[in-house]
């Protein structure tokens, strides 16, 4: 007789079943897996070796595409095998040449990446530069602590335009700024005059009650008094 519904459903099995895989299928699946883990890897803790061999296969002209060339590469170095002279029994071929196309768009996406910081820390360099340039150019003479502002007498204190730090009492206030510039540099002077090569460096205290300046080395314990 005609089979009604529920041995026809029997017959047809669960309607949204997935076709299972044969043991050998999921077997691939795994190695699959893991090479692509492995491959990743290798390209994280490699990248700028693996860059500089992208530069290198950019400048073979044997090489039409050098991400490509260097994805191969690395799946044929990591597997140990080579992609397309070797049976590859244990993996699928097609997701061999997938996994392939994700490690050239990793490599791309790491080289873009490498090209954006080298631009950006560049960027950096020049704006650093053109600041110092800046203050190289201007009137004045630079503050022995923070190198930026300059040094202006205020209040019977010399003091500096850029920084809150450098206040030092000044016993003459008629003393011209240019005098103070050379003291800066006699200070400089007697100290490497004294035997000691390390370049020292000026600092405020007040440990006497007024805050003086003094020019100090904590390589070789040199501490005199500027002002």
């Amino acid at each position: 007789g005609i089979p009604d519904s529920s041995e026809c459903l029997a017959m047809a099995g669960p309607a949204n079943s997935a076709p299972r895989l044969s043991v050998k299928q999921r077997g691939r699946g795994r190695a699959t897996d893991e090479l692509r883990e492995r491959c990743f890897e290798r390209v994280r803790e490699n990248r700028q070796a693996l860059l500089s061999r992208l530069r290198g296969f950019s400048d073979n002209q044997g090489y039409a595409d050098p991400f490509r060339s260097l994805a191969r590469t690395v799946l044929e170095e990591v597997s140990g095998r080579n992609l397309h002279a070797e049976p590859w029994e244990d993996l699928d071929e097609e997701a061999m040449i997938a996994l392939e196309e994700e490690i050239m768009l990793e490599l791309a996406a790491q080289e873009q990446l490498r090209i954006e910081e080298a631009e950006k820390l560049l960027e950096d360099q020049n704006d650093e530069d053109s600041a110092l340039y800046e203050q190289f150019m201007l009137p004045g003479v630079p503050c022995p602590l923070c190198g930026l502002g300059r040094l202006q007498k205020i209040k019977g204190e010399l003091r500096c335009s850029g920084c809150k730090e450098m206040r030092a009492s000044l016993m003459d206030e008629e003393l011209p700024i240019d005098d103070i510039f050379e003291m800066l540099g006699v200070a400089e002077e007697r100290h490497h005059a004294a035997g000691c090569q390390v370049r020292g460096s000026f600092e405020v205290s007040h440990d006497f009650g007024a805050p003086l300046l003094f020019h100090c080395c904590k390589d070789c314990g040199w501490r005199e008094v500027v002002f």
